[in-house]
């Protein structure tokens, strides 16, 4: 995860928005905003900025909305 670049989409994009990305490239191999070379790593951060996103548009701030995404990762690889 590039945690500046999931961030940054996160704060410019809606949750609609993400998970259009997200589909679109699924579909076409074509990324509509390309983050990384590694199709992995793309589709990832589309899905996590639509996940962190989803935390700010609840109210939290960007820096504590990571940190509650990051805490529910953890729970999952804990």
């Amino acid at each position: 995860m590039d945690v500046k670049m999931v961030k940054e989409l996160a704060q410019k994009y809606t949750v609609d928005e993400l998970n259009k990305f997200a589909d679109d490239f699924e579909a076409t191999g074509v990324a509509p905003i390309k983050t990384q070379d590694d199709a992995g790593e793309q589709m990832s951060d589309y899905l996590q900025a639509a996940e962190l996103r989803s935390y700010i548009d609840k109210g939290l701030g960007i820096n504590e909305a990571l940190r509650e995404f990051s805490k529910r990762i953890r729970g999952v690889l804990g």
